[in-house]
């Protein structure tokens, strides 16, 4: 097989110390761990109206490598990054990688009566991906699946007036967290086949409130909904690669769901709260936790790729996503759609041996990503549409090590046909760390 491994081999044959890096991977765990320690209801990154939808606003996925390209990743992966998109392509990791990021997102949301500027961040991913056997890789690692957090009001009169009025409050808060073993397997000599594991975890707590206004009430009446999750899910992938000449290669991907449900546990109550929202007054269990299926979006990949080796490679993306047993959440009988999406991207490396010039070892990205989405804001049937630019460059560390930046600049609807419009720009910063494990060096 000719990858990068092939290629730098005689590079890091020369570095025999891996003590330091060694330490440097133990060092970051255990920060990671100390700082990600968090409860789930925590981990939303923003404010979002449109994350009402089932289990909230699906994180995106992928690796800062892939944030930088639109999302490009189902057939491409150049063995150094971890591919999290395709699991088949782990099989062509050679080295034992180690992946952290995090994430900052600058959001600006408007309606038809105001505008809103927020600003917020997250951690992105946490990924360790090992070589089992020359043909076997594995991977494990944590990253948020879904957020909810929003909080909306409305008005409506009693009288033609207008004096006495009730306040709707519709609020939600929570998310979801994914933890990930993923393998990679190469069979025969370009063929892949992966298989992973999700087991997601979480809470998430919906709550419609009332307050009237005309009788001087200090309190609201609110009907609460909490959904407690845990449950494994399944997804499956395939790669294949042919040399076309040379170091010049065609790629071919594709990945899917496996599982369409999640069994998790609902409670409900009816409570009399104080203003705050804080202190119950009085409050009554119309549920206790019972179980409770939550259907899922499935979606599936595939993508093509031409590549030179340790040079360029450019690449297209498309997935389709099934929403339509998924519960809107609004009351509405209607099902929603299913949506569909295309990356297009790709990256460029000048020389990657080059010893005399830093910026030629560096790797450049881009890519655009568009896509239909199931948010219908207003009910009009007229979906969202999310589209975004993006770029970022790899910057080199130690042997096989990079500093990952991704920025993307995008929007999402448009305020005459959904009643609601965001303006985001994002920004990535991910730190890839290679070395040989497991494997004696030998000098000559």
């Amino acid at each position: 097989m000719v990858n990068y491994f092939m290629i730098l081999r005689p590079l890091i044959i020369q570095n025999t110390k891996l003590k330091t890096s060694r330490v440097l991977f133990l060092a970051l765990s255990l920060f990671i761990s100390a700082v990600f320690s968090f409860e789930t209801s925590g981990q939303t990154i923003l404010n979002s109206p449109l994350s009402y939808i089932g289990m909230g606003e699906l994180d995106e996925g992928g690796s800062p490598s892939n944030a930088m390209m639109g999302g490009l990743g189902v057939s491409n992966s150049n063995g150094i990054y971890a591919n999290m998109i395709n699991p088949a392509l782990l099989a062509r990791n050679r080295y034992t990688v180690f992946e952290v990021g995090a994430k900052t997102e600058l959001k600006e949301l408007q309606d038809s009566r105001q505008r809103q500027q927020i600003f917020g961040g997250n951690y992105h991913s946490l990924n360790l991906t090992l070589p089992i056997t020359s043909r076997w890789t594995a991977s494990i690692g944590i990253r948020p699946h879904s957020s909810v957090e929003y909080a909306t009001r409305s008005f409506r009169r009693l009288n033609l007036l207008g004096v006495d009025s009730l306040i709707y409050s519709y609020d939600g808060k929570g998310g979801v967290t994914k933890l990930s073993i993923n393998n990679g397997v190469r069979i025969g000599k370009e063929f892949y086949l992966g298989f992973g594991i999700d087991y997601l975890f979480g809470t998430v707590n919906r709550n419609v409130s009332t307050q009237n206004l005309s009788d001087g009430q200090y309190y609201k009446i609110q009907l609460e909904n909490r959904i407690d999750y845990s449950d494994f899910l399944f997804r499956g992938g395939l790669a294949y690669r042919k040399q076309l000449k040379n170091d010049l290669y065609v790629n071919f991907g594709t990945s899917f769901d496996l599982s369409s449900t999640l069994s998790s546990k609902q409670l409900k109550r009816f409570a009399i709260m104080d203003l705050s929202g804080i202190t119950a007054i009085n409050a009554d269990t119309l549920n206790k936790s019972t179980p409770f299926t939550q259907n899922l979006p499935v979606t599936q990949h595939f993508g093509v790729s031409l590549e030179k080796l340790a040079n360029w490679m450019i690449g297209i993306d498309y997935s389709r996503t099934d929403w339509t047993k998924v519960d809107n959440n609004l009351g509405r009988s209607t099902k929603l759609p299913v949506s569909s999406r295309w990356s297009i991207g790709g990256e460029y490396t000048p020389d990657f041996e080059a010893i005399s010039n830093y910026f030629k070892r560096a790797t450049y990205r881009a890519g655009f990503s568009y896509s239909t989405t199931p948010y219908d804001y207003l009910g009009n049937s007229k979906y969202a549409v999310d589209k975004y630019f993006s770029l970022g460059v790899a910057l080199p560390l130690r042997n096989l090590s990079f500093l990952n930046i991704a920025y993307q600049i995008g929007k999402r609807g448009v305020l005459a046909d959904n009643g609601l419009e965001e303006q985001y720009q994002r920004i990535t910063i991910g730190l890839t760390l290679s070395d040989l494990w497991f494997q004696k060096v030998k000098l000559n």
